[in-house]
């Protein structure tokens, strides 16, 4: 019986079952898609933060960032918004996009093409006069706004000029978001790392800069003499990172306009983030320190393993991985710190 059941080899259902067995373990490729649930405009910045394992807050902060230099930023997302489609119900963006598509190739390109440097053209007013007023240059973006609005008022009784709408709106939109948000880039360009091996080398003002990455490394300080240092940080957009210790207890008021707060392992991110840590605590040694970034990432991290050249997934303690898993180690340094004055 068994020659006779298998005189014919594999049946057709047992060739069924292996298709289907290969078809299942066969890779799927992993798309780009924008978030339906992560979004703050379009799910732009979650989709690019969930296919490359990233946070999306720091898309977010390089798209507003970029807007500062040019709009390259805005015409990327834009874009993104129209091409990559969500992972959800197609929504207004993905409906455009489609509508661009079936235009053909070449006119949807062209028309693409024309959105874009015109949406990039306005964000880069939006942002030379944001980026103006935040170095102090307040009185001649003012005069360039009035200046466009009597040449539209002079217009208007010959019906013309219609276009300089925009580029007004644009200078104004973005004079008065950098205003409103109290921005501040009067600290020069670029790149400052310091590392301080006494506390009178530290500023009485405290380390400043307007636009970049400012490093601030406290580690080589003589912790044990001093007790207690106090320290001021300010940055007007990119990333600050202070390093410290890990026997040291983090008191610190810091606040962000735009962007993420990662302080002694415990992380905030969105529009107008105040946090504060260690309040009330008199361990020593202690550092006590007023922080700020009007938009980007703020970082205090108490590591003693920490690479000052490393921006932000690399050691152990704040490596990359699961929120738990990268602060866990800064929360518990912070909790053994920060509890011995307390126990005193």
């Amino acid at each position: 019986m068994n020659d006779t059941a298998n005189i014919n080899g594999p049946g057709e259902g047992d060739e069924r079952k292996g298709g289907e067995a290969a078809e299942g373990s066969a890779p799927q490729s992993k798309r780009l898609r924008r978030s339906s649930t992560d979004r703050v405009i379009v799910g732009v910045s979650g989709g690019l933060g969930r296919h490359f394992g990233i946070d999306p807050v720091i898309f977010r902060i390089a798209f507003v960032v970029s807007v500062f230099f040019g709009g390259v930023g805005a015409a990327a997302y834009l874009l993104f918004a129209l091409f990559v489609p969500t992972d959800g119900e197609p929504d207004r963006a993905q409906r455009a996009g489609e509508w661009l598509r079936s235009l053909g190739f070449w006119r949807g390109l062209g028309v693409a093409a024309l959105a874009v440097l015109a949406l990039a053209g306005l964000f880069a007013l939006a942002g030379g006069a944001a980026f103006a007023v935040a170095l102090g240059w307040v009185t001649p973006v003012g005069i360039a706004i009035v200046v466009i609005g009597a040449v539209l008022v002079i217009a208007a009784f010959r019906g013309g000029a219609k276009w300089l709408i925009a580029p007004a709106v644009a200078l104004a939109v973005g004079a008065s978001t950098a205003a409103a948000a109290d921005l501040d880039f009067r600290g020069g360009i670029g790149e400052r790392e310091y590392h301080p091996v006494t506390v009178a080398a530290i500023p009485a003002d405290g380390y400043r800069l307007g636009v970049g990455h400012l490093v601030v490394d406290l580690r080589a300080l003589p912790w044990n003499r001093e007790g207690v240092v106090r320290v001021k940080a300010d940055l007007g957009a990119g990333q600050s990172s202070v390093f410290v210790p890990s026997r040291v207890c983090v008191v610190s008021t810091t606040h962000v306009g735009f962007g993420e707060s990662e302080v002694a392992g415990e992380r905030n991110d969105g529009a107008d983030v105040d946090g504060s840590t260690g309040a009330g605590s008199t361990a020593v040694p202690r550092l006590v320190i007023d922080a700020g970034v009007d938009a980007g990432q703020l970082r205090i991290i108490n590591s003693d393993s920490a690479d000052v050249n490393d921006s932000g997934y690399g050691p152990a303690g704040y490596g990359p991985g699961p929120f738990d898993q990268e602060m866990a180690p800064l929360r518990a340094a912070q909790a053994r710190a920060c509890a011995a004055g307390a126990a005193g």
